[in-house]
C-alpha cells in the first residue's frame, strides 16, 4: 500500500475511534484546517467546528455499541466506510464518505442508512407500553386518536381517558354519546392511536377496531381507570366507554425499535 494512502487509512480509523469512543482529541491532528463535515445533525466548517460536532451529544459516542463496521474502501480520492446497527436500532447505521488534503481529511459526509426490518412479534402489550399509556395524562403526552367520518374526513383529538385494557386492547371514556368518535365508530370503526414522548425518545402507533362497550362491568372498569380529572369532567357518568382491538402496534422505546401483529 502506498504510504499517503496509509496514511488516509490511518485518519479514517482515528475518525471512527472518535466515534466510538467518544475520544474527539485523537482525531484532531487528522483534520485539515478547513474540513468542511455534513452530517443529518448539522454541518461544521473547521477543524474546530468538526471536533465540536463530534462532541455534540447526538454524534458523541453514537457508535459504541453494537455497530458493525465494514472495511473501508478507497475509490479515487475518496475512502467509504459503513457503520451498521442492530435492527432494533432507530436507523440502519451510517455511510462515512472521506475526502481528502493529502493526508488529511479535508471533507466527511455522514448519511443515515434506512432501518432494517423490524421482525414481528405477537401482539401484546409490555408492561412499558402499558405504563406509558396509563400514565400519559400526567407525563403531559397524551393519546392521539385519529378516526374517518362517514365522508372520509379524517379526525385527530387527544384522550385523556386512553389506557390499556388488555394484552391486547386500549380502552377510553368519551364524555359526549354523540360526539364524532362515537357516532362513527360503528360505520367505520378503524382507529389509529399515537403516543409520544420526546424526552425518553418513545413512540408508539396502534391500529385497531373501536366499538362501544355496553357490558357494565367493563363499562364501569374503563371509567374507573380513566385520570380522575378526567373522570370529574363526567362525574354523572352520562358518556360511553370505548375499546380497541388491536391488531398492529408500532415504534420504538428505550429497549428498540417494535413490531408487534395480532
Amino acid at each position: 500500500m502506498l504510504a499517503g494512502m496509509s496514511d488516509r487509512f490511518s485518519a479514517v480509523e482515528a475518525y471512527q475511534n472518535a466515534l466510538v469512543t467518544g475520544d474527539v482529541d485523537a482525531v484532531a491532528g487528522y483534520l485539515a484546517p478547513a474540513v468542511v463535515v455534513d452530517t443529518n445533525f448539522g454541518r461544521a466548517e473547521g477543524a474546530e467546528a468538526a471536533l465540536a460536532l463530534l462532541r455534540e451529544p447526538r454524534t458523541a459516542g453514537l457508535l459504541a455499541r453494537g455497530a458493525h463496521w465494514s472495511e473501508p474502501v478507497a475509490d479515487g480520492d475518496s475512502i467509504t466506510v459503513t457503520a451498521e446497527l442492530p435492527a432494533t436500532a432507530p436507523f440502519g447505521g451510517f455511510e462515512f464518505v472521506f475526502a481528502f488534503d493529502g493526508a488529511t481529511i479535508a471533507g466527511v459526509e455522514q448519511q443515515i442508512l434506512p432501518a432494517a426490518p423490524v421482525q414481528p412479534s405477537s401482539l401484546r402489550l409490555t408492561d412499558d407500553i402499558r405504563n406509558a399509556v396509563d400514565g400519559a395524562l400526567d407525563n403531559g403526552t397524551p393519546v392521539l386518536i385519529a378516526y374517518t367520518d362517514d365522508t372520509g374526513e379524517i379526525h385527530v383529538s387527544f384522550r385523556g381517558t386512553v389506557q390499556a385494557h388488555s394484552d391486547d386492547q386500549l380502552a377510553l371514556w368519551a364524555r359526549d354519546p354523540e360526539g364524532g368518535l362515537p357516532r362513527h365508530i360503528a360505520s367505520r370503526p378503524k382507529v389509529t392511536l399515537f403516543y409520544h414522548d420526546p424526552a425518553s425518545r418513545t413512540s408508539y402507533t396502534f391500529y385497531g377496531r373501536a366499538r362501544l362497550e355496553a357490558e357494565a362491568a367493563a363499562r364501569a372498569a374503563i371509567f374507573d381507570n380513566s385520570h380522575p380529572r378526567e373522570r370529574q369532567m363526567d362525574f354523572p357518568r352520562r358518556g360511553v366507554a370505548i375499546v380497541v382491538d388491536l391488531d398492529k402496534v408500532e415504534g420504538r422505546d428505550p429497549g428498540g425499535r417494535i413490531l408487534m401483529l395480532r
